[in-house]
């Protein structure tokens, strides 16, 4: 069908910052009890996944997540700075309340009048983000095979932004929840989406049984099925 590679983008489990909501960042936050539930989900998906290896933002919300599924399944693990989140400067650690902001036009970060984000002091631009994302899109265009990345919700902003050419007034609108994942496949010359907020339930029932929705097999289940069917069996009566 032309797939070359196929990419399963999961975002960190439920951490302290989420539910008391405040601005984490680059901030070493813990995962709440729930979010300790969700990376044991988040685990399964990845399982029933099975990438050939796991890329990970560096900080522990997905890093553990990453190396607890790489010993499951036996893969490898690479920590890559580009999948890190957004750094929010002064911002971390302080809280946005009930709406998405410390106050109006302060985050998302506002334009200057030279057409460019202006970041809280010591913050990350977006324009420095979306480099990032772009580095990310060129290399996951040239995947072979299966590859799993385990990284942060305003990361995954920035690369939807730059994947698909969101306005830079909507694109932090996307809401990804904890531990879903986009789904995508690669021809070696184009990403498609094939899937976005997915649950790790639904990742792991379009990894191990087909669909008559799924026609042109994008999450690859029925080649694989067909594949381990015609594989010789250890034992197998002769």
């Amino acid at each position: 069908m032309g797939y070359q590679g196929r990419i399963l983008m999961m975002r960190h489990p439920e951490t302290v910052a989420n539910t008391q909501h405040f601005f984490s960042g680059r901030r070493d936050v813990p995962l709440t009890p729930h979010g300790e539930e969700e990376r044991e989900h988040g685990i399964a998906a990845l399982e029933a996944f099975r990438p050939d290896v796991i890329w990970c933002s560096p900080i522990s919300r997905c890093e553990d997540l990453a190396r607890m599924a790489g010993e499951r399944i036996g893969c490898a693990v690479e920590p890559w700075d580009d999948l890190i989140e957004i750094d929010f400067g002064e911002l971390e650690g302080r809280s946005f309340g009930g709406t998405f902001g410390v106050a109006k036009g302060v985050f998302p970060w506002p334009l200057g009048p030279d057409g460019r984000s202006v970041p809280a002091p010591g913050a990350e631009s977006f324009e420095h983000l979306f480099e990032r994302a772009d580095r990310v899109v060129a290399r996951l265009v040239g995947v072979r095979g299966r590859v799993a990345c385990v990284t942060h919700g305003g990361f995954l902003r920035g690369f939807m932004a730059r994947a698909y050419q969101l306005p830079y007034e909507t694109f932090w609108n996307v809401h990804i929840a904890n531990v879903a994942s986009l789904f995508l496949t690669t021809n070696g010359q184009n990403l498609a989406l094939g899937g976005f907020n997915l649950t790790p339930e639904e990742v792991i029932a379009r990894c191990t049984c087909p669909t008559m929705y799924d026609m042109r097999d994008i999450w690859g289940t029925e080649e694989r099925l067909a594949r381990e069917a015609d594989a010789p069996t250890e034992g197998r009566d002769s």
